[in-house]
């Protein structure tokens, strides 16, 4: 509803303006009379509007030192001047001074009625293009916040500290905690994607409200549907219990007044933004452990730290890293990843109650991804699917592991048959060709979209969406992939390698392989002989 002022210093005509349209169904209304310039800025002053219809030959102050004031006052506001035959030079002086429209008397029903939605489709662009740019600048920013705690920034602090000023984060304390929340069950109680998200905010506004103001929160949407809290201790006298009580009183509200709980991981402190990633693996660790501790609490990594020997049962970014392949429905990625878990629990001999906690996280990823496909889990396993019953019927754990594989590839078939969307198809064809041109130094997200003859941000979404990571992230991945098999055959160069999977200089192939694997090529050649 766009609010209107009438100034008219003749009653009959602000009468005969309330009455000539109907207001309320064209979406306008009539919030403010005046019969002056003067009255007119002491109204607005309590009470701002849209559009501003002033007559130009008034007492006190004319129409042209009022709209003088109140662009001056009130920029975003659209001024229309009405005025006789013999004043539009007048008219013509006004529009200098940045008013929207005149209109000359006597003027018709329709004239004023036209000049009106004129304003209102112009007002309403604007709206909604700030509401776009505020929009951008939250994902802008969410975008970078991930990049801190997930270790992929490599700006220097001053960098860091510049680029969260932009986005009005202003940091008083390099001390950190980063605390991960989910919504218990959230896939099985919100079908929707539109419930899911409303869910979420729900607790992001409670959590901004239940919590110690000594403790200053940057609340965020991060990986897998998790929140992510990235907590600055501004008061170091305040003790870490009090900010824990917080996010257990944020726990009981949700509880009292949603009607569903929350799980929270919670990290231990660290000094400066390099570190801010190791907090964030604690939290991960600590609310993987939810699958023995149960939900609806809150777990510090600190308490089960002792239990699992500083380290999770397995790490975990095997859960991430399990869920993108099965979006890519890799059946050969899905087992190498299982495999791994597998030697992890024989080389730690863990005992068999964590291996049926391992288990059941397995099976959990393998859920979430046939629920996030937008499948009932009950069509792909039957009715009657209870894994926990299922993995101890088994005798031995290569039994339980053979079964758990089965069940993953099982659910890779069945999401195939029924993945026929266009958009499907668009990231499978972009997919394809990035592995058929992987060499090209200069594959890049414009190209791939060319050759799929799509927009090159509709193509970024629709990739991110079936694969779950970033169409550049898929590029770096696989030349990493091809390039570890090629380090593993020997007798090649460094420098052929490098070229052979689009990397021009092999110092700088160097470093990105040994950022995504964690050593580098030399030292993997050595490992392996």
């Amino acid at each position: 509803m766009q609010t209107v002022m009438i100034v008219d210093d003749e009653s009959i005509f602000r009468e005969y303006l309330r009455g000539v349209l109907d207001w309320d169904t064209l979406g306008f209304e009539i919030s403010i009379e005046a019969r002056n310039g003067v009255e007119a800025l002491e109204l607005c002053a309590a009470n701002p509007v849209d559009i501003a219809l002033i007559d130009i030959t008034m007492p006190f102050m004319d129409g042209l030192e009022l709209t003088r004031k109140l662009k001056a006052q009130y920029p975003e506001m659209s001024i229309v001047l009405i005025t006789g035959h013999n004043e539009f030079e007048y008219a013509r002086t006004a529009l200098k001074l940045g008013v929207e429209d005149y209109i000359l008397k006597p003027f018709s029903k329709d004239e004023l009625m036209l000049t009106l939605l004129k304003l209102q489709q112009e007002h309403r662009k604007v709206q909604q293009e700030n509401l776009t740019y505020k929009e951008n600048q939250q994902l802008v920013k969410e975008s970078f916040l991930n990049q801190l705690i997930s270790g992929d920034c490599m700006l220097t602090h001053e960098e860091i500290m510049t680029r969260l000023g932009q986005y009005n984060i202003h940091i008083q304390s390099p001390v950190f905690v980063v605390a991960c929340i989910e919504i218990d069950h959230i896939d099985i109680k919100w079908e929707k994607i539109s419930e899911r998200l409303l869910m979420k905010y729900a607790v992001t506004n409670i959590l901004n409200e239940a919590l110690d103001d000594s403790w200053k929160h940057h609340i965020f949407n991060g990986p897998e549907g998790r929140i992510i809290g990235l907590i600055e201790h501004v008061d170091h006298h305040n003790p870490m219990a009090s900010f824990l009580d917080g996010y257990r009183r944020l726990g009981e509200l949700i509880k009292k007044y949603l009607n569903f709980t929350i799980t929270i991981g919670i990290g231990r402190s660290k000094q400066g933004f390099k570190d801010i990633h190791d907090s964030y693996q604690e939290a991960l660790i600590a609310l993987q452990n939810k699958f023995v501790l149960g939900h609806d609490r809150v777990i510090t990594y600190e308490s089960v730290a002792a239990e699992i020997g500083q380290q999770a049962f397995y790490p975990v970014e095997v859960n991430e890293k399990l869920l993108i392949q099965l979006r890519m429905r890799n059946s050969e990625g899905v087992q190498h990843i299982l495999d791994g878990v597998f030697d992890s629990i024989l080389e730690r001999r863990l005992s068999i109650e964590h291996v049926y906690v391992i288990c059941i996280g397995l099976i959990a990823v393998n859920l979430a991804y046939i629920t996030e496909s937008g499948h009932p889990v009950e069509e792909c396993f039957g009715e009657n699917f209870f894994p926990y019953n299922e993995i101890r019927k088994f005798e031995s754990l290569e039994m339980t592991f053979e079964w758990i594989k089965e069940l993953f590839h099982k659910a890779i078939r069945y999401t195939g048959q029924y993945k026929n969307t266009r958009a499907a198809k668009i990231a499978q064809s972009a997919k394809a060709y990035i592995e058929q041109c992987y060499p090209d130094p200069e594959l890049q997200l414009e190209q791939v979209a060319q050759h799929v003859f799509i927009n090159a941000s509709y193509l970024r979404a629709v990739f991110k969406k079936e694969f779950g990571m970033t169409l550049s992230d898929y590029i770096t991945q696989y030349r990493m992939k091809k390039a570890k098999e090629q380090l593993g055959q020997g007798g090649l160069r460094l420098s052929d390698i490098a070229e052979s999977v689009g990397y021009s200089d092999a110092g700088y192939f160097s470093k990105s392989f040994k950022k995504f694997y964690g050593y580098s090529p030399s030292e993997y050649e050595k490992n392996r002989s």
